[in-house]
């Protein structure tokens, strides 16, 4: 195991460490992925609201403006709400 400069151990991705189970290495996984998360770093999701599709649907080309209004960004992995930019 090689150490990285933060002093932790460097885990590369094709060779899990001999002493670790599946899942504890499924564990260290997730929390790596969630601490990704507690750093700002999420992985977005756009969500559209049934209203939004009706309306772009049924009112074709100004109906998108609904569709567009209509959605919510989460994040995949932990589900929090994003803000719109």
């Amino acid at each position: 195991m090689v150490m990285n400069p933060s002093g932790q151990p460097q885990i590369h991705p094709g060779m899990p460490p001999q002493n670790m189970s599946a899942s504890q290495i499924g564990q260290q996984y997730q929390a790596q992925l969630f601490a990704q998360c507690a750093q700002g770093i999420h992985d977005p999701k756009t969500k559209f609201g049934m209203c939004g599709i009706i309306t772009a649907i049924m009112c074709f080309p100004c109906g998108l403006i609904c569709l567009f209004t209509d959605s919510e960004q989460r994040c995949n992995r932990c589900g929090v709400l994003l803000e719109k930019k």
